[in-house]
């Protein structure tokens, strides 16, 4: 086809030139669009430095990407579970942590240090401590209102060695009992990333290519990631509908696959778009809103999935009690079958932190709402800015809505701008959030563990020493889930 389209077609494309900035060295009729931002440029060193900054980006994200997988597969095939045998009575109890042995060892002087232990934990949760609940949630515990000198650590092992006459409830997980891991939400965002990069390099060369040559339809490998995009995209409404039916089986997909329909409701303005659609500008059009339609939905309910996942326990039991076990459990509690399994605080998750650190690099919160918080403040201050401010002047007589629109085109950064400020950002934070994923492999098998005071019981939660890809149910599942942002 033409590198340029005849000048009657022109005005059939309605998300064109009456949408973007105009380029200086493009005719008015060339079916190859592109974004105003970054514009092409005539200063030699401009395109080789911007073509080395996206190509930085990619080899950082794609190391990262690399790291996760050999970190993904040490840990779910090298890891040692000697003594752990998965889908036993004694793993119903104890899990894939170490719990058994520190129940079961407590140490001599523990009588005068459960007192303690006892009156640490009911103090650091009075809501829960009022309804007979307490449960563990770090490495060791100690008053943080005495000076360092004078103050006494209590471990987790210590900790559990205190209930070494408490029944130990024995429990099947649910979906839902596995807390987010930095290795699972580092991957989905350094993946999206990549893509949206690996776009943006594609569209930058192509700002450059000869003027007298076609206009290059969607090659291949954005074709990959448009079907990578679209199975993420489709497995996460799938995921999120079940979600809706039953909260407590079904967990939450994750929060940034609303980034790909964002992309395309922007990149369907340019190239190669522009040129494949250029012949159907209504499907082009309907393609557009409705990609902006569906990301604006799936942000808000991810924004809504963002602070229900900010509590440290989850709102619904995600274990199910196996009563049929209890009576030969170890330990002594002081109620009936039925009431323990009736207790649902009891078989919630909690979460538990392997550091003690206010700013915990291992936190997989980071550089997800990294990403989250950039991309959201680039795609609300272009609707300020393109939306909004145009029909603001118009209103105070500065001329009309059209024209002022065309001139905020000239200053928005758009879809390289934001994608480029997340890159940068999360690419910093990556190299922590990396390190603490290196980091995991000097873990123990701690975990959460909730008391039950009333009926004397502790019921062990999984442990993410290892991510949970030492943990055999669903592992197939969730590690391709992983891997497509659900």
């Amino acid at each position: 086809m033409p590198r340029y389209a005849p000048s009657s077609e022109e005005s059939s494309y309605p998300f064109g030139y009456n949408t973007v900035g105009h380029n200086d060295y493009r005719d008015d009729g060339d079916d190859c669009i592109f974004p105003a931002f970054p514009s092409r440029s005539e200063t030699k060193w401009i395109r080789p430095t911007t073509t080395g900054v996206i190509w930085v980006a990619l080899v950082a994200f794609g190391s990262y990407v690399a790291i996760a997988v050999v970190v993904t597969v040490l840990f779910a095939v090298n890891t040692d579970n000697k003594g752990v045998h998965q889908g036993t009575a004694e793993y119903a109890l104890y899990k894939n942590t170490m719990f058994k042995e520190c129940y079961g060892n407590p140490a001599l002087d523990n009588a005068n240090n459960c007192t303690v232990i006892d009156s640490y934990l009911k103090k650091s949760m009075r809501d829960l401590a009022s309804q007979g609940i307490s449960y563990v949630n770090k490495l060791e515990y100690y008053d943080a209102n005495l000076p360092d000198s004078q103050r006494i650590s209590y471990s987790w092992c210590q900790v559990a060695g205190c209930f070494n006459d408490y029944k130990v409830v024995p429990s099947e997980p649910r979906s839902t009992a596995f807390w987010a891991t930095t290795i699972g939400a580092s991957t989905e965002v350094y993946m999206i990333l990549l893509a949206a990069l690996w776009q943006l390099l594609k569209l930058h060369k192509a700002q450059y290519s000869d003027e007298t040559e076609s206009c290059k339809m969607i090659e291949w490998d954005i074709w990959i990631i448009q079907l990578w995009e679209l199975v993420s995209v489709g497995w996460w409404w799938f995921d999120f509908g079940r979600h809706v039916t039953d909260r407590s089986i079904y967990p939450a997909p994750g929060m940034l696959s609303w980034i790909p329909l964002w992309k395309y409701g922007y990149l369907l303005n340019f190239h190669p778009y522009s040129c494949a659609l250029r012949h159907n500008p209504r499907a082009a059009l309907a393609g557009k809103w409705l990609m902006n339609t569906l990301a604006f939905v799936q942000w808000l309910i991810s924004v809504y999935i963002w602070r229900s996942n900010t509590n440290p326990q989850s709102p619904y039991s995600t274990y199910d009690c196996l009563a049929s076990q209890i009576s030969i459990a170890p330990g002594t509690s002081t109620c009936p079958v039925e009431q323990i399994c009736a207790r649902d605080l009891l078989f919630r998750s909690y979460d538990f932190a392997f550091s003690d650190e206010s700013m915990d690099i291992t936190d997989p919160e980071i550089t997800m709402f990294v990403a989250f918080c950039i991309l959201s403040i680039g795609i609300v201050g272009r609707f300020l800015l393109v939306g909004v401010l145009p029909v603001v002047l118009h209103l105070m007589g500065k001329g009309s809505v059209q024209k002022l629109r065309a001139k905020t085109y000239e200053h928005d950064i758009g879809y390289a701008g934001s994608v480029g400020g997340a890159s940068l950002v999360c690419i910093i934070v990556g190299g922590f959030t990396t390190a603490g994923a290196i980091l995991a492999f000097w873990h123990g098998r701690e975990s959460a563990f909730v008391i039950d005071w009333t009926c004397k019981t502790v019921h062990v939660d999984l442990s993410a020493w290892r991510y949970y890809l030492d943990v055999e149910y669903e592992l197939p599942l969730r590690a391709v889930k992983m891997w497509f942002n659900v």
